[in-house]
């Protein structure tokens, strides 16, 4: 990848003035830039009464931090040696950040926190109803405060100062980014769906509220509807779909599906639910990944007995989405639960308690971990939800599964699943494994190469501008797969293969 990042550094050294050169310091910067190839360079009050000074100190010779915004570049501040840069994907249930030496183009370090917003609500809407109670204040300050503590953590990890930091881009769904840009959210779910904007903005760290330097530039990728955010934007640059020739899958579950098929030509996404059965949404004993979650299940074929992996090995506290879908398909290959989900008689380690039957995932002193029936039940309507969204989404447009040649998995889809099990409960298409490519957090990733590389700018207009929403709830084929998709894998397992 290209390194030519958002905010860069750059060396210069003016000539002095002189009684027949009488040029104010700022002038005589911004013609030296001009010189350089920076036309038309925006330099902040602050850094103007610093400049004096610094120029003189140092013999006219200066370092300067550069930005590129828009059209024209942004004097971001002066006498630095260092300079970082945050990716940013503010999520509905977490906020990720990755740390970046911008002279470098290195990643340095990663951070992830819980998103504070969820004590209003774990779906954006239910906040969105919250800010039409007059708590919209709260809302964004609460989001806000949850970003700053992650950027205190990440410069504590990394040993850098705040006003180090001089870049951030910021991926999000488009409720999110307008609660970490303080805009009116109150007309995003509302028929027509008016957001306060859809393009990208530019805005300096003081202006967003961020513990960053001050004339930090913040970028925040442009949305192309209520339904389709920044983060839907980044990932789809990070997984490369605008470059394909032919059409390709993208998936990215995060609290929703959404659901990306197009090439160079057309791109066409639409959102669905599911995305709770892989974030913790359908078992009380679901986490999202962090250590002491379960990841990965199986049963063993010859002893029965129950294999679990552990993220950083600790005792287990609960299963994530990917942990969850191997548990699910391991009762299923042994017997243990049939198509709909029951438990059999050939079940074992099955208790019942208050007249509902649950299998121990674990039991250890204090610690135990059931799965209920209903719980499983819930778990495989979530499924049937994603694949007849999957399902009809492509057939939408007269294509097949079997005319996808490339599935691209994000978000807690793409972080740690096994295909095989979820192919095996009826949840993904049954497709030759080597199609599907995991990407993990893809809205982070964008936000990453963004950062880096600030010829893709002009790329995230033009894939904003072709993407196109198709609404999916309506459909009539949708109900009718659901219906023979609720059970594992699928009372008719050809449409499995499209």
């Amino acid at each position: 990848m290209s390194h030519n990042p958002l905010v860069f550094l750059r060396s210069m050294r003016l000539s002095p003035p002189s009684s027949s050169d009488k040029t104010a310091d700022a002038d005589r910067l911004t013609a030296a830039l001009k010189e350089e190839g920076f036309p038309r360079v925006v330099i902040p009050v602050d850094i103007l009464r610093r400049l004096p000074g610094e120029l003189r100190k140092n013999g006219f010779g200066i370092d300067l931090v550069l930005g590129v915004q828009g059209g024209a570049f942004a004097l971001i501040d002066i006498s630095r040696k260092r300079i970082y840069g945050l990716a940013l994907d503010i999520g509905s249930t977490n906020i990720e950040c990755n740390l970046f030496d911008l002279t470098t183009g290195v990643k340095l370090l990663g951070r992830e926190i819980g998103n504070p917003q969820v004590r209003f609500g774990s779906d954006v809407l239910t906040r969105v109803q919250e800010s039409m109670m007059g708590r919209f204040g709260i809302l964004a300050g609460e989001l806000l405060e949850g970003i700053n503590l992650l950027i205190r953590e990440i410069c504590s990890l990394g040993g850098i100062a705040h006003d180090e930091i001089v870049a951030v881009t910021v991926a999000g769904n488009t409720i999110m980014t307008h609660f970490f840009l303080g805009l009116d959210v109150n007309n995003i779910p509302l028929s027509p769906y008016i957001p306060v904007v859809s393009s990208a903005v530019f805005l300096s760290g003081e202006e967003a509220g961020l513990m960053i330097n001050r004339n930090g530039l913040v970028y925040v990728f442009p949305n192309a509807g209520s339904y389709v955010g920044g983060d839907i934007i980044s990932g789809i640059m990070a997984a490369g779909v605008e470059q394909e020739e032919a059409p390709v899958l993208f998936i990215d579950v995060g609290t929703n599906v959404e659901v990306t098929l197009g090439c160079r030509d057309w791109i066409m996404t639409g959102a669905g639910a599911a995305g709770p059965a892989l974030e913790g949404g359908v078992a009380g004993i679901g986490k999202t990944a962090e250590p002491g979650t379960i990841y990965k299940v199986r049963i063993d074929g010859v002893t029965g007995r129950l294999e679990t992996e552990v993220l950083a090995g600790t005792e287990p506290q609960g299963i994530c989405g990917s942990g969850l879908i191997d548990l699910v398909a391991a009762l299923y290959y042994s017997g243990q639960i049939d198509q709909t989900g029951r438990f059999t008689e050939a079940a074992s380690g099955v208790v019942e308690r208050d007249g509902v039957k649950a299998f121990t995932v674990y039991r250890s002193g204090e610690v135990e971990m059931m799965l209920t029936e209903p719980e499983i039940r819930n778990f495989l309507i979530s499924k049937a939800a994603m694949f007849s969204f999957l399902y009809v989404f492509v057939r939408s447009v007269g294509l097949t599964f079997r005319d996808i040649k490339k599935i691209y998995v994000a978000g807690a889809l793409g972080c740690g699943i096994d295909p095989e099990s979820a192919i095996g409960i009826g949840m993904l298409p049954d497709v030759p494994r080597e199609r599907f490519i995991p990407l993990g957090n893809s809205s982070l990733a964008g936000a990453g190469m963004v950062l880096l590389n600030a010829d893709l700018l002009t790329g995230i207009d033009r894939i904003s501008g072709m993407v196109t929403y198709r609404e999916m709830n309506e459909d009539s084929e949708l109900m009718n797969i659901l219906q023979g998709a609720m059970f594992i894998p699928h009372t008719d397992p050809e449409l499995l293969k499209g």
